[in-house]
């Protein structure tokens, strides 16, 4: 907060303004990796990233103290959203402490028999929201179609959370130490904020293995 006073005040009695900034996320916000070159066949490279080491029963302890920046842009839905999106998510999430029991009862309710996992399918129809016609239409898509219900639900109840996009570790090359990774690799799932903890991924597609850690509650 940034506060300025009227000029020749020399007892700061008439405000002349106030200019309000957000503080930055404690944990840098990267939204997206871009390589400066392009990389050819065969070309290897180098990542080095960090991966959380969170319990369930640390994230069960985050609670929802959100800082401004995560709740402005991480809370945001269009507000045509259909009602019953929003009230199966309340549903789903009635009996759930903390928002990561919130986030299991919406990860776990995607991944039972009601979904099914499926590449082979028609586009909405024109003027549907996409998330209510998997949700209550179809009910059957790829990961993207999963990751996104799951980011959706989750901010009708008041949990921040936003879809990610990108590759599966892909399989071992033999005798090469290396992984290929192929266009088939190409996968979406759910990251959830936790205070002091940043992102942390979240697998609502019933195809695909989900972690350990994100099983606990």
């Amino acid at each position: 907060v940034r506060v300025s006073y009227a000029r020749g005040d020399p007892n700061k009695t008439y405000v002349k303004s106030v200019n309000l900034a957000r503080m930055e996320p404690s944990f840098r916000d990267v939204v997206s990796w871009r390589f400066a070159d392009r990389l050819d066949a065969n070309k290897t490279y180098e990542m080095n990233s960090f991966v959380s080491k969170a319990t369930g029963a640390e994230l069960s302890t985050a609670g929802s103290n959100y800082n401004g920046f995560t709740r402005d842009h991480y809370l945001q839905l269009p507000s045509d959203l259909p009602q019953r999106v929003r009230q199966l998510a309340a549903d789903l999430t009635e009996d759930a402490e903390t928002p990561l029991h919130k986030a299991v009862a919406i990860r776990d309710h995607l991944r039972s028999d009601i979904y099914t996992y499926s590449q082979d399918i028609e586009k909405p129809p024109q003027g549907a929201d996409g998330v209510d016609y998997f949700l209550f239409e179809t009910q059957e898509g790829y990961s993207d179609y999963f990751s996104s219900a799951m980011a959706v639900m989750l901010r009708a109840v008041g949990v921040p959370a936003r879809l990610a996009a990108g590759y599966a570790a892909g399989e071992p090359e033999e005798g090469t130490g290396r992984m290929a990774v192929k266009d088939s690799d190409s996968h979406g799932w759910t990251q959830v904020y936790f205070p002091g903890y940043g992102w942390i991924d979240f697998e609502p597609t019933p195809a695909w293995p989900q972690s350990d850690v994100q099983g606990g509650t």
